[in-house]
């Protein structure tokens, strides 16, 4: 059973392959588009899955699984815009000419000669399926939030012996995720792309200066909410996600990107995070009641909120939050879903791009004027690696096959000692060149992780932000003590945990800041050009690619 699996059109578009139940393959249009959270079609993304899997033509796959239902979207755009007819008059024109041509005939896009079978799955129960089938449990309470799928925007459901059963949903307009979202265009910052530099900014700010008035949206609806629409446009507007009205709520204009961010906006930002966590208890606790299991797996694109998912451990033993929670990991739930053959293990995030040797000898070779390269053991090359950290050095990691998702787990990585501050304001304004409030985050092996961070369970993912238990690592964490650590075991990432244990052997911790392989408003790095052209126009001390140590010629 070979299974291709297609999210796109919202953001994140990604594609998979699936063989027998089995993820062989996934990665991002983003990628290979260089724009971030690219929603076009994955057509690139689909010609690298059938070329890495040696299949000649798409007509070797079995069934095209897709992570929404087309037909219940269009249902709920329409309804939506019949309440204000003719405000919406030309939003209608323009979905009904794209929904007619696009949406509901996959064909049409994949233009690669498949003719055989697609599988609609619901928005949310794709979040669901991924999150709950790349999880160790048999038994599970699953909740996904999000703006919005096709009416839901928030589900909760028992995972039981490899079946999923909805137990709760909340349908637009009535969305914690829109409600981020928005508050993240009132900072100035892009929807969709900027609610983490919202996460970041909060604990710079005092919550109770704007928590009532916020609170005050909400409506209790027994173990639902519904949010006041008054002061929102989601129903008809798709350019402008608020209204003069919450202006006035708030007392507080808002802020266009180029504006200096005041103590306002950060006290803003502080009031959101807090009626996020809030909402987000109540619907931990909420699900607890309903499946009475004691592990959670958590999906939708608001599971990167790693500040609020540690709340899960005060109704949770255990909790699963996968490596790509949104719509890019939805292909892959999709598949999963629609599978009914036996579970496999799909722990593995690393399901991209590789490159050989020889193909990097290749670009070496080309910029052999400018850079000096070594090939070095697997050995030397981590003892070296380790040496660089130690003497307070930036070093750019490409090696194996890519990660799919939002968070670079050691493979597309640029690396740093987490010990001073220093390195965290260096990285921020020199390298990264972003925001100097965005936090990073370490890297640890799992055998030591718990002497440091205030965690119950390894976090793989890098998907939960845990206080730091000691005075070091200033680097890598932020205002509030808190890091968003990721733990890493030999079974998980052999080369990286070899690695951290000689940086620990080496510094007296092993321990290092990761953050992603790439510069301000670029992608993850995916090809060996595009980071060698990074490493060059940015002051990253060491690019490793593969077994290969890389230097810039003075």
């Amino acid at each position: 059973m070979i299974q291709l699996g297609i999210s796109a059109f919202y953001h994140d578009s990604a594609a998979c392959l699936v063989k027998n139940g089995k993820v062989l393959y996934a990665i991002e249009e983003e990628r290979f588009t260089e724009i971030k959270h690219d929603s076009s079609f994955p057509v690139h993304s689909i010609k690298w899955i059938l070329k890495k899997a040696n299949l000649r033509h798409i007509s070797e796959i079995d069934e095209v699984c897709w992570y929404e239902n087309p037909e219940k979207k269009k249902d709920r755009v329409l309804k939506t815009f019949a309440k204000r007819p003719f405000k919406t008059l030309y939003n209608k024109l323009r979905f009904l000419v794209k929904h007619y041509i696009k949406a509901p005939d996959i064909l049409l896009y994949l233009h690669f000669g498949y003719s055989g079978k697609i599988k609609y799955v619901d928005h949310h129960l794709s979040h669901a399926a991924f999150s709950y089938y790349t999880s160790p449990f048999k038994h599970a309470a699953i909740l996904t939030v999000d703006g919005v799928g096709e009416w839901e925007t928030i589900t909760i459901s028992e995972g039981r012996n490899g079946k999923i059963i909805k137990k709760l949903s909340i349908d637009f307009p009535n969305s914690l995720g829109m409600l981020y979202s928005t508050i993240t265009a009132f900072l100035g910052f892009k929807p969709n792309e900027g609610e983490y530099k919202v996460m970041g900014l909060a604990p710079f700010g005092n919550p109770d200066v704007y928590f009532k008035k916020l609170d005050s949206i909400f409506v209790k609806k027994g173990n639902k909410f519904e949010i006041k629409q008054n002061y929102f446009t989601w129903e008809y507007s798709d350019r402008v996600m608020f209204n003069l009205d919450l202006c006035k709520l708030l007392g507080l204009a808002p802020k266009f990107p180029e504006e200096p961010i005041t103590q306002d906006h950060k006290d803003l930002a502080a009031a959101l995070q807090k009626i996020y966590e809030m909402q987000f208890g109540k619907l931990l606790n909420t699900a607890k009641k309903l499946t009475k299991s004691s592990n959670i797996c958590l999906g939708g694109g608001c599971a990167y909120n790693g500040v609020a998912n540690i709340k899960a451990y005060e109704y949770f033993k255990s909790v699963h939050i996968p490596f790509a929670p949104s719509d890019a990991g939805s292909a892959i739930g999709a598949c999963l879903e629609s599978y009914k053959g036996k579970r496999r293990d799909n722990s593995n995030p690393y399901l991209g791009d590789s490159y050989k040797d020889k193909d990097i000898t290749l670009f070496l070779d080309f910029f052999d004027n400018i850079l000096y390269f070594k090939k070095y053991n697997n050995s030397e090359l981590i003892t070296e690696i380790a040496k660089f950290i130690k003497e307070e050095k930036i070093v750019a990691l490409f090696r194996e096959r890519m990660e799919f998702g939002a968070r670079a787990l050691g493979n597309r990585s640029i690396i740093a000692s987490p010990k001073h501050a220093e390195m965290r304001k260096k990285l921020n304004k020199i390298i990264k060149k972003r925001e100097g409030f965005r936090p990073f985050a370490p890297s640890v092996t799992l055998e030591k992780s718990k002497k440091y961070f205030n965690i119950k369970e390894p976090v793989p993912y890098m998907n939960i932000v845990a206080k730091n238990n000691t005075r070091l690592f200033e680097a890598a964490t932020h205002i509030d003590g808190t890091c968003r650590v990721q733990t890493v075991t030999k079974e998980s990432n052999t080369n990286y945990y070899e690695l951290l244990k000689e940086v620990g052997k080496q510094t007296g911790h092993e321990v290092v800041l990761n953050t992603s392989f790439n510069l301000k408003d670029q992608t993850i790095t995916r090809t060996p050009l595009q980071a060698i052209e990074r490493f060059l126009d940015s002051e990253i001390n060491v690019l490793v690619l593969n077994n290969f140590i890389i230097t810039k010629r003075k």
